[in-house]
This record gives C-alpha cells, sequence and structure tokens, in this order.
C-alpha cells in the first residue's frame, strides 16, 4: 500500500559560474517560508566564484567542477550529474551558470534556468551561446527595445531555447545604462525565479524522487 509523500522540502541542486546572487535569494526566499525547498549542494564551474562563498556561509556544500577539465560536453555533465546523485535531487536550477549542460532522459523537465531578458521575443540578439549578463542588457539597449524583462524556463540542450514557464516585463527607460536596466531586471528576479519553481513544484509533483512513501 502506498499514501501520499510526507512534506518533505525537494532537494534543489544548484550551478552558478559567479557572484551567487540568485543562490542568495532563492536561500532568502526558502528561509522566510516562500519556497518548500533545500539546497543540499551547490556546484560551481569557476573556482573562486562568489557563490561558493555564498554557499560555504549558509553551511551548504560547494563543489567546482570545471569545464576546461573534460574532453567533451557530455563527459562534463556526466560529472555534473555523477556529483548531485549522493543527494537525491528533485530538481536542477541554474543560478547564474555560463556552462553547456548536456539533459539526459531522465532529467528533462527537471532543470530550470532564468535569463535577464524576454524570451523567445528577443531570442535572435540577446539570448544563446555567450550572452549573459551585462551582455544581455547591452544588446537589449542596442537593439532599441523599450521593453525587456527576464524569463524563467525549461533547459533543453539548445542555450536559451527551452518552454518559456513564466515572464516579467520591464520598462527601458530612453536614459538607461546596461547597469540600470540590469538592476530593474533583477528586482523582478528575485521575485520570479521562487515564485515560478514553486508553482512548478506544485504543478509536477511526480518529479519529487521520493513523491511517494511506503505505507
Amino acid at each position: 500500500m502506498h499514501k501520499a509523500a510526507t512534506a518533505s522540502p525537494w532537494n534543489l541542486g544548484v550551478l552558478l559560474s559567479g557572484t551567487g546572487r540568485t543562490l542568495e535569494n532563492l536561500i532568502a526566499a526558502i528561509e522566510r517560508g516562500d519556497l518548500d525547498a533545500r539546497i543540499p549542494v551547490v556546484i560551481s564551474s569557476v573556482p573562486g566564484a562568489r557563490g561558493i562563498e555564498i554557499a560555504g556561509r549558509a553551511g551548504i556544500p560547494a563543489r567546482v567542477i570545471r569545464r576546461g577539465d573534460f574532453d567533451s560536453v557530455e563527459a562534463y555533465s556526466t560529472a555534473m550529474y555523477e556529483a548531485l546523485a549522493p543527494y537525491d535531487i528533485d530538481l536542477i536550477v541554474m543560478a547564474g551558470y555560463l556552462r553547456k549542460l548536456s539533459i539526459e532522459p531522465e532529467w528533462e523537465g527537471r532543470v530550470l534556468n532564468i535569463h535577464p531578458c524576454l524570451l523567445p521575443e528577443a531570442a535572435e540578439y540577446a539570448a544563446g551561446k555567450g550572452m549573459y549578463g551585462d551582455r544581455v542588457h547591452a544588446a537589449v539597449l542596442a537593439h532599441g527595445d523599450i521593453v525587456s524583462g527576464c524569463t524563467v524556463h525549461l533547459v533543453t540542450n539548445e542555450f536559451d531555447a527551452g518552454p518559456p514557464m513564466a515572464k516579467i516585463e520591464v520598462p527601458v527607460l530612453p536614459d538607461d545604462s546596461v547597469a540600470t536596466l540590469g538592476a530593474r531586471v533583477f528586482v523582478e528576479e528575485t521575485r520570479l525565479y521562487p515564485e515560478t519553481i514553486r508553482e512548478y513544484m506544485h504543478a509536477h509533483p511526480h518529479l519529487k524522487r521520493s513523491a511517494l512513501v511506503n505505507g
């Protein structure tokens, strides 16, 4: 006989490459009770990234796995999944992660990302390989957009091409710089990402590896 799962939090494996601002935001959302989850491990693609320090302050184990140590995306991705395996990860959450991860069949629908512009609207000039952070905002300004924003999407095997799940628009002001536009977008990112993760968990209970317990 089976019964519904105990109300244990979801395990989020966070991948990052930089400052850890998004990790900080997720930790804060969890601490406030806005997100019924825990982060048992953080993996950085960059040694010395500030995100590793953020993880350490929160008591979260952190690993560094560099793409350059592997001959192929597939070998690198296998190492990433092997590092996550001991932690029973339910969802992988990219948080300023700048490397390509090959999505194996068992992880389809289990990897989320947030991108700092509107997708697919700005995909041709502000998304894809090498487009992240200030580069995205610079591309939006150069294109002359009057609206930008942020988008949470599922991750597939193409950069920033997975199905959008949620987005928020922000105005692009006439006197915006990369810094001012980026700051305005990030404010909305801090709200959108935890909300979308929460809604996704609620809508996809079958993705939780401990969804059923023996009764």
